[in-house]
């Protein structure tokens, strides 16, 4: 019988175990990303900035927060660097406490590009393709 070389089983786990936690930390959701960090009762404002007009609306009213915040929070994210080339660009800022917490940049509600600015973490920021069911509603409604 012959024996099996012990750094061979090594690597292979090692492979097998390294591959399994970049698969499990590429796929996460918006409430993981921002929800779990803050205290939604916190966010003061929500600041939107419409990229084809340069419009830009900035929402303070705590039921059209909680709408907005709402909306995102079953939204399904794959990590991602590429996104599509996007019709229309929204660039959203989250204020928590009055000071600026989170940067999004959202094209054509299917790519998300997440900042925390309080985080230095890789898996706290960066860009994610929409993989749930998102239309948008609450940003695309401020803007008609």
């Amino acid at each position: 019988m012959k024996k099996t070389n012990p750094y061979i089983v090594f690597l292979v786990v090692f492979i097998i175990g390294f591959w399994s936690i970049k698969l499990y930390h590429s796929y996460n959701s918006f409430k993981n990303i921002i929800l779990d960090r803050i205290d939604t009762a916190e966010i003061t404002s929500i600041e939107i900035l419409k990229s084809s007009n340069d419009e830009q609306v900035e929402v303070e009213d705590p039921k059209e927060i909680e709408k907005i915040i709402n909306e995102f929070s079953d939204v399904k994210l794959r990590r991602s660097n590429t996104a599509d080339k996007p019709t229309e660009t929204y660039w959203i800022s989250i204020r928590v406490n009055k000071a600026l917490r989170f940067g999004m940049t959202l094209t054509d509600t299917n790519f998300l590009h997440i900042i925390d600015l309080a985080s230095n973490n890789k898996y706290h920021s960066g860009g994610f393709k929409i993989t749930s069911k998102f239309d948008g509603e609450s940003i695309t409604s401020l803007f008609k």
